[in-house]
């Protein structure tokens, strides 16, 4: 309705505009008529006195604009009319009188509502209701798009809180389990009390996701603290290796620093590494599957990189398996592991690159920043060097 009330007053200005044209125009007609024809006009008033030439003009002034509809030559103080004008009359220079005419509201009404003046002016104005009412309906729609979001993400904080809730007593039971076992190897309950840990951990994040989506931006997000990559992947790969005898995980470190830090939660790191690794073996080959990490060591940042030799991803699908709902290979994927890993990384200035061959294997580089300190730490211990 704005937009129109808009469009309504735009018009209603160019029509009073477009108006004043046409009466600028037909004063200017009719100016320029006197001014061929004034002599002639001049001595018929003053010497013959012929009734019959104003007749005569007011003809041919129509024939000059259609919205004259008077005239008065001999007694022009007598033309009383809505719109007029008068033209000064000259006989060899000297004044003569003058004529007075008249126009036809009406007919200038018409003249200007037709005029190309008003035309543009109303198509101007259609353009700029046409461009309001586009930005509105944007408006509207990327409106309902952030309640949509704003909707779904209520919903899956409620799912997040329920589901971290479910989880402490099945948790509580398996932490109590863990204490009782006296028939359990230190290796198995080292592997136990890591996987507890991991669900504990699962469960905290999602209460924290939970509490932050509710509060919106009144929560203050609180300092990461640096985790330890090695130590992580350390414990990561102890799970895998036992819950996965049948395939060969190699672990190598090319680095020169005694900590690998970065400004990650501990169960971040596990999250993205994990969804990998589970990518990687449901690639593998029933037989000699393998996967390789390798950590190495750049000027700012850590390379982890994961290879396998399993089924290998086409060019064409690459691209996009990064992208939220993409997923390639599994009847049951929902395309967030991916997706998660490289936000995730985004989110501290690191990145997510995936290369592959079909029948050879796929290899994922994750690119870990160095933190500030680490950083600075680095340069000076190079300069003393």
């Amino acid at each position: 309705m704005k937009w129109l009330s808009v469009f309504m007053i735009v018009s209603l200005v160019v029509a009073v505009l477009s108006f004043g044209y046409e009466v600028h125009r037909a004063k200017d007609s009719v100016r320029q008529y006197v001014g061929i024809w004034e002599d002639d006009i001049a001595r018929a008033k003053l010497f013959q006195g012929d009734p019959t030439l104003q007749n005569k003009i007011l003809k041919q002034l129509k024939e000059v604009h259609t919205a004259v509809v008077k005239s008065e030559v001999q007694n022009p103080e007598s033309l009383q009319c809505l719109v007029s004008t008068e033209v000064p009359i000259t006989l060899n220079s000297l004044p003569a009188g003058k004529m007075a005419v008249c126009f036809g509201p009406s007919e200038l009404v018409v003249k200007a509502l037709t005029s190309p003046v008003f035309m543009l002016g109303v198509v101007l104005g259609l353009i700029l209701l046409g461009f309001g009412y586009r930005r509105e309906f944007l408006a509207r729609l990327h409106e309902q798009k952030l309640e949509s979001e704003l909707a779904r993400n209520k919903e899956i904080s409620e799912i997040s809180r329920q589901v971290a809730h479910d989880i402490r007593g099945p948790l509580m039971a398996l932490t109590t389990l863990s204490q009782l076992s006296h028939d359990m190897s230190t290796e198995k309950k080292e592997l136990f009390d890591h996987a507890v840990a991991r669900i504990k951990g699962i469960a905290e994040d999602l209460l924290a996701k939970g509490r932050r989506q509710n509060a919106g931006s009144s929560v203050p997000v609180t300092k990461t603290s640096q985790q330890d990559l090695t130590t992580l992947m350390d414990s990561l790969l102890k799970e895998y290796r036992f819950s996965h005898p049948s395939v060969n995980f190699t672990w190598h470190k090319h680095i020169h620093s005694d900590a690998v830090k970065v400004n990650l939660e501990s169960v971040k790191v596990q999250r993205v590494v994990s969804n990998l690794l589970n990518n990687a073996l449901e690639a593998l080959p029933e037989s000699e599957a393998s996967v390789n990490l390798t950590l190495m060591e750049r000027q700012d940042h850590w390379l982890l990189q994961i290879m396998d030799n399993g089924s290998g991803i086409p060019e064409d699908i690459l691209p996009k398996l990064a992208q939220e709902g993409v997923s390639f290979g599994k009847d049951n994927g929902n395309g967030l592991g991916l997706y998660d890993a490289k936000k995730t990384l985004e989110s501290v200035g690191g990145d997510l690159q995936i290369r592959s061959r079909v029948g050879v294997g796929t290899q994922v580089i994750l690119r870990f920043p160095k933190p500030v300190e680490a950083g600075l730490d680095r340069a000076v211990a190079t300069h003393h060097s």
